[in-house]
């Protein structure tokens, strides 16, 4: 077992497939740690006089949650398809029928929610409360466009393994977006101040995407782009008819905890459980999405492809576990003293979805198994199920303290994504006999 171990661990690290790995990670890493360091300034009045409460997160929360929705949606996941294809020039062309798509979908829910406004029916879940906040409402359209934007320029840069690039836009986005929400803390524009630092600093980090994109794109023939087009939206249509809808579902099984905080307690809880997912949570959703974008694009042209998802198992696991145990030792008057008075729940809610905050880095990781063999409905049947036992796990708990509630979604979760891992090695290990 040990010379396993250390076999494994010598070739991982010698292999170029490590070398783009920390390539990326170490820019997403050092993205994470600028916000992390920055949050005493957002939240402890005496540093700097800025003093965005629990309820401003919990708002910016339930916007960015919105936010995700709609862009994954959106785009119809062909930006997943973009590292597929022979050809630079069809990889291209699926990026443009994604931004054709965002576009087009994204002018419409501006309309809508123009219409919606001006007669006052806004009645979707989570507007009514963000309609009483300036604004707020169209930058929902402005903020799901300029997300699926980068998402696509990202996937375009990952099949180019740019990775330098992926990596400095998640530096520009952390940079620019905190300070630039201190900034309009101290204008009228405070109550959005959070949100659009987020949508500044996207706009920021996509610039540095933009590579050889429009130049593939005019290597096609424009009389034939069209009918190309739609070849390629053909062939990769399982993208949208199965991969759609499992990421809105998957989505909405990660955030509906928000839904139901929203639902059974206050914002201010909202507010800690954001803030914690944004200490701890997010921070390894995105270096696991940079593991799953590298290990995705060499599952494509690996040899031995069960070797590469066997490594990568073993890789995110050890560095999952360095992440996560030292938030367990963490007490609670450090989030106060950090943080403020406020935030007393913070180091207890951290520990409490660190166990499904630790699984679902690692499984995820190696989801991109199930798209690369196109058996995207096994997904999208895991995350129907997944959804739907949560919503009868919240039923039944219906009453419990929040910090129950949040350990039985945790543990749930937990579980469910290890037999996801479980799911994605099966479904390899048979195309490979196949």
């Amino acid at each position: 077992m040990i010379s396993f171990l250390k076999k494994t661990y010598h070739e991982v690290v010698n292999s170029s497939y490590f070398k783009n790995l920390m390539t990326l990670t170490w820019g997403v890493g050092a993205s994470q740690l600028i916000p992390f360091f920055l949050l005493p300034v957002l939240t402890n009045e005496a540093l700097l006089g800025v003093n965005f409460s629990p309820s401003d997160f919990g708002i910016l929360a339930l916007f960015m949650a919105i936010i995700q929705l709609f862009t994954i949606s959106m785009t119809l996941r062909l930006e997943m398809a973009v590292v597929l294809p022979k050809k630079d020039t069809d990889a291209a062309l699926l990026c443009l029928i994604s931004f054709l798509v965002l576009f087009l979908f994204s002018s419409l829910m501006f309309l809508l929610l123009l219409i919606f406004d001006v007669f006052n029916i806004i009645t979707i879940i989570g507007l009514t409360t963000l309609k009483d906040i300036p604004w707020v409402l169209y930058f929902i359209p402005l903020g799901v466009l300029i997300s699926g934007s980068y998402n696509i320029l990202y996937a375009w840069n990952n099949r180019q393994e740019l990775y330098k690039n992926m990596s400095f836009s998640h530096l520009t986005h952390s940079i620019f977006s905190t300070p630039i929400s201190i900034l309009f803390y101290f204008s009228f524009l405070k109550p959005i101040g959070l949100i659009l630092g987020q949508i500044i600093g996207r706009v920021l980090a996509s610039f540095l995407l933009l590579t050889n994109l429009l130049k593939s794109i005019k290597l096609v023939p424009r009389n034939l782009r069209y009918s190309r087009c739609m070849y390629l939206a053909n062939e990769y249509r399982k993208f949208i008819i199965f991969e759609t809808p499992q990421s809105v579902i998957s989505l909405l099984s990660q955030k509906y905890i928000l839904a139901v905080f929203t639902a059974f307690f206050n914002f201010s809880t909202v507010g800690v459980l954001g803030l914690a997912d944004r200490i701890i949570g997010k921070p390894l959703e995105i270096i696991s999405n940079s593991f799953k974008t590298v290990f995705y694009k060499r599952l494509t042209t690996a040899k031995d492809k069960l070797s590469i998802f066997k490594k990568s198992f073993f890789l995110i696991s050890c560095i999952c576990f360095v992440i996560i145990v030292p938030f367990y030792f963490i007490p609670d008057s450090v989030y106060v003293f950090i943080l403020g008075n406020e935030w007393g729940d913070m180091g207890r809610y951290i520990q409490l979805i660190c166990p499904l905050f630790l699984s679902r880095f690692i499984f995820n990781v190696v989801t991109p198994t199930i798209s690369y063999t196109l058996k995207n409905h096994y997904l999208l049947i895991w995350q129907i199920i997944y959804f739907i036992s949560l919503v009868c796990l919240f039923w039944f708990i219906k009453g419990a303290s929040d910090q129950d509630v949040l350990f039985m979604y945790s543990i749930f979760g937990t579980f469910m994504y290890a037999v996801l891992g479980f799911v994605s090695f099966i479904v390899l290990k048979n195309h490979i006999k196949n």
